[in-house]
């Protein structure tokens, strides 16, 4: 018989996520919020919003004003709730599920996903520091897939010195953060895109997104076009509706003479990276 500490209670908690571009589907763990139903007590832990770089590095720099802008917002929001909870009595509300449930918004928050603790508060730490502070160990986006796939290409060859991380064009203009720049005088980018999505229209504003970065980088004078390698993924051929739309895609962005390439192409990948 499985024995149960009765000074435990049932917790319910969720991921609270920041999504500048919910059309590449990539997020940042900033926080977390906890829920005891028996005794109604809310606790959370944001990523304090001066801690803005890690958000920067991952996302572009243009992402810092929304980012301190929206933690304010979604902190006032629960604290805000939670001593309302505090001070409500009788009330068969569920506000923890209003607070979690699905929307269509920069600040999103995870499935509903449970514990037992004793401490509420040491709990919501625990999870801060595994969620937000070590976030990296989720299942990687398949993006992050290929760019490994593609930095252990260069690995292989010697290029893995001379592409790295980097921004393209101006703070005072516009910029874009591209995995793979060349540190040569005229700077070739490779950059991953996937075209894993469950619906056409996330995979049409996934490729129309990075075309029209691309596009504004060329029309600022960032960049032209021929610098740019676009290493894509594709849809299962047996998906037709996703197939077709990524296909679509493909035709309007190479119609702007930009060079997409199969991620799997070593060979071609190669060639554009020793330009």
């Amino acid at each position: 018989m499985v024995k149960v500490d009765m000074k435990k209670q049932i917790c319910k908690y969720s991921i609270i996520r920041f999504q500048p571009y919910p059309e590449t589907e990539e997020f940042a763990n900033i926080g977390i919020v906890l829920y005891v139903p028996a005794s109604k007590r809310l606790e959370f832990r944001l990523l304090d919003s001066k801690h803005y770089a890690r958000i920067t590095h991952f996302f572009d720099p243009v992402c810092r004003p929304v980012f301190i802008q929206s933690s304010k917002v979604i902190s006032a929001e629960i604290k805000r709730i939670k001593d309302f909870i505090g001070n409500t009595a009788g009330t068969d509300i569920d506000f923890y599920a209003e607070l979690i449930r699905d929307r269509e918004d920069i600040i999103r928050f995870s499935g509903n996903r449970a514990l037992l603790c004793s401490d509420p508060e040491a709990a919501v730490d625990k999870l801060f520091e595994h969620y937000v502070h070590r976030s990296f160990l989720h299942e990687p986006s398949y993006e992050e897939k290929m760019k490994k796939q593609v930095r252990d290409l260069l690995d292989q060859y010697p290029l893995g010195g001379r592409y790295k991380e980097g921004l393209i064009g101006d703070t005072d203009k516009y910029e874009v953060r591209f995995p793979f720049v060349s540190q040569d005088a005229k700077q070739t980018i490779i950059k991953p895109i996937h075209f894993k999505h469950n619906k056409p229209s996330q995979l049409i504003d996934h490729g129309l997104s990075w075309l029209g970065k691309i596009q504004q980088l060329s029309k600022l004078g960032f960049i032209t076009r021929d610098q740019i390698l676009l290493t894509y993924n594709t849809p299962d051929h047996n998906q037709k509706q996703l197939y077709n739309a990524f296909s679509g895609i493909k035709q309007q962005i190479e119609a702007e003479d930009i060079v997409m390439v199969d991620v799997n192409n070593q060979d071609e990948i190669i060639r554009f990276a020793t330009i």
